[in-house]
């Protein structure tokens, strides 16, 4: 049997925010060899995308291609048809173990951007079949909002844009002005 891999990135290695989350699902989908099934989100704020994850299985050990498109401007993003011939040996990779549904985590560019109102469409599809979770239970969203209904089980890690809130930056300013007076303070004390 054929083992799929992708690009991983392991859970304790995360630094980045989870833009969406849209959980662990309790329904199964069979996804047809050659079909394709996505999900749409729009963006709240600018973000960079370093990782995505779609909740599934590959019980036929067939190449998986995972893919993003701004619908906004009739774009894509991001595609990428993952074997064991395809892999970049100096990332990491796991392999699908047969009929065991997880999720599948991605490494995508840092230069996948987002921008805020736009709207995305992550989408998966199989050369064999998928078991792929849909109807999530809940939603999490950070930067990223579901449009349409949610459909899949899909994770969404990145960075957001987000403008500092005023308390951060007076704490960081009276930090500066701390380390300044403590500088006049010692340069007086060695004279």
């Amino acid at each position: 049997m054929l083992s799929v891999a992708l690009l991983a990135l392991p859970p304790c290695a995360r630094a980045d925010t989870l833009l969406l989350a849209l959980n662990q699902t309790s329904v199964v989908d069979t996804l047809s060899a050659n079909a394709s099934l996505s999900q749409d989100v729009q963006a709240t704020s600018n973000s960079t995308l370093d990782g995505m994850a779609f909740f599934l299985s590959d019980p036929s050990g067939a190449p998986i291609t995972y893919s993003i498109s701004d619908l906004t401007t009739s774009s894509s993003l991001f595609s990428e048809t993952f074997d064991d011939t395809t892999l970049d040996p100096l990332l990491t990779t796991i392999a699908i173990p047969e009929g065991a549904k997880a999720w599948l985590e991605l490494y995508l560019p840092p230069t996948t951007l987002l921008a805020n109102g736009d709207t995305y469409q992550f989408s998966l599809s199989g050369a064999g079949s998928l078991k792929v979770g849909i109807d999530p239970t809940s939603t999490q969203d950070v930067s990223l909002q579901p449009v349409g209904g949610s459909t899949l089980g899909l994770r969404v890690w990145g960075d957001s844009a987000v403008a500092p809130e005023l308390d951060s930056l007076l704490l960081l300013g009276t930090g500066a002005a701390f380390l300044v007076f403590a500088g006049v303070k010692r340069k007086q004390w060695i004279q």
